[in-house]
């Protein structure tokens, strides 16, 4: 057992002589060509093939709410740099002037920088009295922590997480859906921050006296065969030794994501039926639990990545070693044929198309608004044009960013909540302008702007609270992409148009709210009749879509209909749209009563798009949203108002339709021909 510990001390700690003798420039990790290249290394992360960018980008926004990040001690741009811990000087850019990193950067910083990692504020808290019950003193109610502010409540903060976890997450508090959340981000970035730990020194200095055979300077690559080789002659499982538990928990465990689901992986398989790529922490982990040899295929990479951290802080070799690395995994991986849609998704992420078009959209909003300025004008067909050029622009953004996005993942563009925002915003964004096309009143213009701007703030406020990357694998049942590519469009087509006739409506009452024209003038009846050719349009669209959804349940699940929340919600909808329609040519609405109809159908088509999400039932639930139902509420609030007033004009216009009279004679004077 001696001889066993000492071969574990000498063959780990020994890895420390070969790191590098000073501390590594934080410059050097913020050089273009640097970035350039650690960005575009493909790992596999939850089955999926993407850029090192990516889930760089995604772990910051759900550590820090940001995809960048200012080295300041406040953790904002006016706030003091932060002092590099190595060098005792301010970080700062020439002119004085704090530094500010991309996701990419961080993450170098985080792996080859930990010293500063520790000190940057990271953690945000939006909830102060979960920093108060780990013990630890809070600052303002919302605030950013550093994660050497948080790691003295580091026990406290796991054991209450242990706790917390058990708990059905609607039925947290908010101090404890925090404390969960900031645990989860603290051991994740702990672990981040320790991915070169089997390189560095773990355990402090080297014994004084090796044991024979083992001689320095030497690397993990190329005595892990004979650390296992020990183990094994000595029948002793390493994770009963004291120190290599220690260790393994300290150093290869930091090598690892937080959610064994989401490791992300570097080093591509040989090519063959295996689709599992691999880490250097699992590699090690795998190798000294089962106790076999690792191949010498995964002793290149693991040298190969060693390179890496070895060639610092001289950056020519580090550069150099960074792109042969790059090299080696994009070759390994088009020899499996994965990976080719590695620069297509980092331009994608660039050129952020939602969040470009959401501003141009709103910009076309204010454009159409000043059409409103001076009717018939040339100044009135300029801002028209203008509208036309903006909106359209913004609609092409949101389109080819679904597209894109379908090319990347080589399927139909809805499997998840998100996608169903950005299809059903492109989708009204296309129904407006083609409304706008065919009436030339504006109202389409108006209906692309409001639809448009509504859906892309949304789903960039939906991406932003689930931090998660938003291009995922299918699950099982989705995989048959013919009912995909079918059903799924199919509703959430019929989804928008519903959405553009509610939207049309609250048009329509609101331009009556400020005496835009009244009940039967042509602009009302051109809102009425676009409206109910929107219902037609979604009534169709949504009972094809139900019929094409119970073909696939029958064909993936054995039945066709299930009374499933989703299908009854689907249901509700056009079952609504038939009573709007049939109501309507019967006579038992009119033009007030068909939008205050509207107003309902808009309700029930976002409780079917979200709210039975919340339900926590049903197969087709995307899953809890948390914060969502106040937001439906909200909504739901608005379109009682709406049709409140509504009520109030049809009553206030029958009153006026109905005359007093005093007697019978004046009842048939009334009904005279001459009058």
């Amino acid at each position: 057992m001696k001889t066993l510990r000492s071969t574990l001390l000498a063959l780990f700690t020994l890895s420390g002589f070969a790191t590098a003798a000073e501390l590594p420039p934080l410059d050097l990790f913020r050089d273009k060509e640097v970035v350039e290249t650690f960005a575009s290394i493909p790992v596999q992360e939850s089955g999926r093939i993407k850029p090192l960018e990516n889930v760089a980008s995604y772990r910051l926004l759900r550590f820090r709410a940001r995809r960048s990040i200012w080295l300041t001690e406040s953790g904002e741009m006016d706030g003091k740099p932060l002092v590099d811990p190595a060098t005792q000087k301010p970080i700062t850019k020439e002119g004085g002037k704090p530094v500010k990193l991309s996701s990419v950067e961080w993450m170098l910083m985080s792996w080859f920088r930990p010293d500063i990692g520790r000190t940057v504020p990271l953690f945000k808290v939006d909830n102060s009295s979960a920093i108060t019950e780990l013990g630890l003193t809070a600052k303002a109610k919302r605030d950013q922590y550093t994660y050497a502010e948080i790691e003295p409540a580091r026990q406290v903060m796991m054991k209450k997480m242990g706790e917390y976890r058990d708990i059905p997450s609607r039925k947290q508090t908010p101090e404890q859906r925090m404390i969960v959340q900031l645990a989860a981000n603290f051991l994740d970035y702990e672990m981040i921050m320790g991915h070169f730990d089997f390189i560095r020194e773990p355990v402090g200095a080297a014994p004084k006296e090796l044991p024979e055979g083992v001689t320095p300077p030497i690397r993990l690559s190329k005595s892990l065969n004979t650390l296992i080789a020990a183990l094994v002659a000595n029948k002793v499982p390493a994770m009963q030794i004291p120190w290599f538990r220690d260790f393994a928990q300290g150093a290869l465990g930091a090598m690892m994501s937080g959610n064994p689901e989401q490791q992300y992986r570097i080093f591509p398989p040989a090519p063959g039926p295996n689709n599992v790529w691999n880490g250097p922490g699992e590699m090690i982990f795998g190798a000294i639990n089962s106790g076999k040899d690792v191949t010498a295929d995964q002793l290149a990479w693991l040298a190969q990545y060693e390179e890496v951290y070895l060639a610092l802080p001289d950056a020519a070799k580090f550069k150099a070693a960074s792109k042969a690395l790059l090299t080696k995994i994009q070759d390994a991986a088009k020899a499996r044929g994965e990976g080719q849609s590695i620069a297509l998704e980092r331009h994608s992420m660039r050129a952020d198309y939602f969040f470009y078009s959401q501003w141009i959209f709103l910009v076309g909003f204010i454009a159409v608004a000043l059409t409103w300025v001076s009717p018939g004008s040339r100044f009135e067909k300029g801002a028209r044009l203008c509208a036309w050029l903006l909106l359209g622009a913004a609609t092409a953004l949101a389109v080819t960013g679904v597209v894109i996005r379908c090319i990347i993942m080589q399927r139909p563009p809805i499997t998840t909540l998100y996608e169903t925002i950005l299809f059903i915003g492109a989708s009204c964004a296309l129904l407006g302008l083609l409304a706008e096309w065919l009436t030339k009143r504006g109202l389409g213009l108006l209906v692309t702007a409001i639809g448009g701007t509504a859906c892309m703030f949304l789903s960039i406020q939906f991406e932003a609270s689930e931090a998660t990357d938003t291009l995922q694998q299918l699950q099982a049942v989705l995989i048959t992409n013919f009912w995909l590519s079918t059903h799924v469009p199919m509703i959430n087509l019929g989804y928008a148009a519903c959405m553009v006739a509610a939207l049309i409506s609250m048009i329509y009452f609101t331009q009556r709210l400020f005496g835009v024209f009244k009940t039967g003038e042509g602009d009302s009846r051109l809102l009425t009749r676009v409206a109910y050719g929107f219902i037609a349009t979604g009534l169709f669209l949504s009972l094809v879509g139900t019929v094409l959804g119970g073909i696939w349940a029958n064909y993936s699940w054995g039945r066709f209909w299930g009374w499933d929340p989703k299908e009854n919600g689907a249901l509700m909808i056009v079952l609504m749209c038939l009573v709007i329609l049939h109501a309507r040519l019967g006579g038992y609405i009119r033009e007030i009563g068909l939008h205050c109809c509207n107003l309902i159908l808009g309700c029930i088509v976002i409780f079917s798009w979200f709210g039975v999400n919340q339900l926590g039932v049903g197969l087709h639930a995307y899953g809890f949203t948390d914060g969502i139902w106040p937001k439906i509420y909200g909504y739901w609030l608005s379109q009682l108002l709406l049709m409140g007033y509504g009520v109030y004009l049809s009553l206030s216009e029958r009153r006026v339709k109905t005359p007093k009279v005093e007697n019978i004679e004046d009842v048939k004077l009334a009904k005279s021909p001459a009058h």
